[in-house]
Order: C-alpha cells, then structure tokens, then sequence
C-alpha cells in the first residue's frame, strides 16, 4: 500500500515521528511495499517546471533447497531485485499512473516479481536459487534482477552458492541484497556455504559472510558479514557494521548434557540500526544479524537460531556440526537484506523487500522467500 508524508517547516519531514530532515528539492514522499497495482495520482499542487524522483525496486527470488530435482543440487540464496532511478518532470507525468510492486518468490525454480513506476521505469525481480535463466542478459542460479529505464539502472545481488554432499550434509547460501539507495552499485551477493555451515543475508553495504561448520554472519549497510570460523564447530560469524548502528554478535556455541535438558549456548544478537526516510534522505542503516548453529556432541547439545538484519542488513546463517539437523531458522533480512542460509532441517530467512531468501536444507517448505518490492516516490508541492 501507499503512504504519503507530508514535509514539515524548511522542506524537511518525514515518516510518523521522523521529525524534519534535510532542507533539498522535495518536500513529500510516498512509499508502496505490499505487492500489488496501484493508481497512482499525480498531486494536486504539484508544482510547475518540477521534477519527482521515483526508486523502483523489484522482488526478490526465493533460495533453494538442496536435491531439489533429486540429484546433489545445490541450495543457492535467490537473488536481490534490480533497481531503477529515475527523475520525471512534471510535464511528462499522466494525471494517474499504474504502479506495479513486485511479488516475492515462494518457490526455488521461480523468479520475484517486477515492480514497474507506469511506462517510465521499472525493475525485474532476481531469480531463484533453482532457476538460471537469463535475466536481463544475465543467467545463472540466483541471479540478480535488473533496472530498466531508469537514469540509473542496477543489479541486485546474486544468491551465495550453496553445497550439497548428502541429504544430511549441506548447506544454504545466503540471499543477496537489493541495491542500495541512489545506485551507486550493484547489490552485493549472499555468503556462500561448505561443510555443516550456511552463508549469511547481503546486505546494501556488504556481502554475507561465508558459512563453514557454522553461520556467516549477514552483511550490513556499511560492511560484509564474517565468515564463520573455518576451524572450530562453536564460533558463528558476526553481523557487518550497519551506518547507524552496529552488527550483530555471533552466537557461540556450548552445550550440556541432554538429561539437564541440553544447552543454548549464547545467542546470536539481531543487527542494530533504524531508518531515515524524509522527502530528501532514504537511509536504511542496519547492521547484519549474526550467524547460529546447532551441535550435537555425544550426550550433549545446543541450539542457536540465526539472528535477523536490521533495516539494510543480512540475516545471519546457521550450520550443523554433524549430519543431525535441528528445527531452527536462519535470521531473515531487514528492508533491502537478504535471508540467511540455512543447513539440514533448518529454514533459510526469508528476504527483506526486494531482497533474496536464504537456500535451506530438505524440502520447499524450508527455503526462505524472496521480499516484495518497492517503490518510494519524491517530490515538491506548494
């Protein structure tokens, strides 16, 4: 659905308790994140001789799962939805337009939707972890989508590579990002996954980290996650650093003797960081969730959920340490963030709007889903 948000003194204002922003061009903004058309009405007011910038993303694919067509595929992230930026002037806009917000894949062997701001520009959504067909003069699994007609035209990021052994040895790459806003580049892609380990959400600022026995950790709006250790079945990886706040802790694993009720070890922690969002700043400045695992070890163990992505941030992944999988969830990505892989008998996150979800282990049931696209509109009346 639509929102509209009035400016307040100076040409500044934004969303319900943002107070004002920076003084610039616009002053009101609309922002459409529900799949959908829309009609969209040219405002009253309007001024003359001026311009509106539309954002328009695409949805994101959703990941795979591993074996999906019986043999040893892997379970890739799905990819981010493209983006288009594209100033209108006045004059060249109709009274309505339609707006089209794309609709997140469910499916691995799919693609998200596209979002389109009426003939003027519109995104394709990214490709699922199981489909590598071409789109927009770009094919493989988890392929992101693209922006067309835009001044700016993006690509989102590509789904992490996933690894399938066996049925209870693999691991779920992470779901790429969206473009950041203003596309100064490329989304940046999932973390890929290895033995027991699963790779963490992109994020706008950063690429998942890489999944070895444990989670990577998601990447955030200002940096990548961390890769997982590579020598110890205990350590996840830690959330990329968000523009307004930090990323999240790993968790780090231990357990306890199953008759004392098992353990939960020390939780990974959700990434930090809000939203600024004003007729002339769009900031989603979340850090990256930290990765998780499940171990089991003898007469012990422990389980530790993947942690969410704050508003531009990756959820973070979650691993194994051996062929026995635990129901638990790969954190899911904030707004722009991809979800994070999940291994064997665990779900992959799902995307944040215009985002990817995370691969998973056994079934379709599992996997993450693709977010929804986006459209946010700018401009000035009098």
């Amino acid at each position: 659905m639509g929102r509209r948000f009035p400016g307040t003194g100076g040409g500044g204002g934004g969303a319900a308790g943002g107070g004002g922003g920076l003084p610039g061009e616009f002053n009101q903004f609309e922002m459409f994140h529900h799949s959908g058309t829309y009609t969209w009405e040219k405002p009253a007011g309007l001024v003359s001789g001026s311009r509106i910038l539309v954002h328009c993303w695409g949805a994101g694919g959703a990941g795979a799962y591993g074996g999906y067509t019986g043999s040893s595929d892997d379970p890739y992230g799905g990819g981010g939805g493209g983006l288009a930026v594209k100033y209108i002037d006045e004059s060249a806009l109709n009274s309505t337009e339609t707006l089209t917000i794309g609709t997140g894949s469910e499916t691995y062997g799919s693609q998200g939707g596209s979002s389109s701001f009426g003939s003027h520009c519109s995104a394709t959504g990214g490709n699922c972890g199981g489909n590598s067909s071409s789109n927009q003069g770009s094919s493989g699994k988890g392929t992101g989508g693209l922006g067309i007609g835009g001044d700016i035209n993006k690509r989102g990021g590509n789904g992490g590579a996933g690894y399938y052994s066996t049925s209870s040895n693999l691991g779920g790459g992470g779901g790429g990002s969206a473009p950041a806003p203003y596309g100064d580049r490329s989304g940046y892609s999932g973390g890929g996954a290895s033995t027991y380990g699963c790779g963490g959400g992109g994020g706008i600022g950063g690429q998942g980290g890489f999944g070895t026995y444990t989670g990577g950790g998601g990447g955030g709006s200002a940096g990548p996650g961390k890769d997982s250790s590579n020598s110890s079945y205990y350590s996840c990886g830690n959330g990329g650093g968000g523009i307004l706040g930090s990323g999240g802790t790993g968790g780090s694993a231990y357990y306890g003797y199953i008759s004392y009720g098992g353990g939960s070890g020390t939780p990974a922690t959700h990434g930090k960081g809000g939203v600024i969002l004003t007729p002339n700043e769009i900031v989603f400045g979340g850090g990256g969730g930290g990765g998780g695992t499940c171990l089991s070890l003898s007469s012990g163990q422990c389980t530790i959920p993947g942690a969410p992505g704050g508003p531009g941030g990756g959820g973070g992944g979650v691993g194994a340490y051996t062929s026995t999988g635990y129901y638990i969830c790969a954190g899911s990505g904030g707004i722009l963030g991809g979800g994070g892989g999940g291994c064997h008998y665990q779900s992959g996150g799902h995307g944040g709007n215009a985002a990817g979800g995370g691969g998973a282990g056994n079934g379709d049931s599992y996997i993450g889903h693709g977010g929804h696209g986006l459209i946010i509109i700018q401009y000035r009346v009098a």
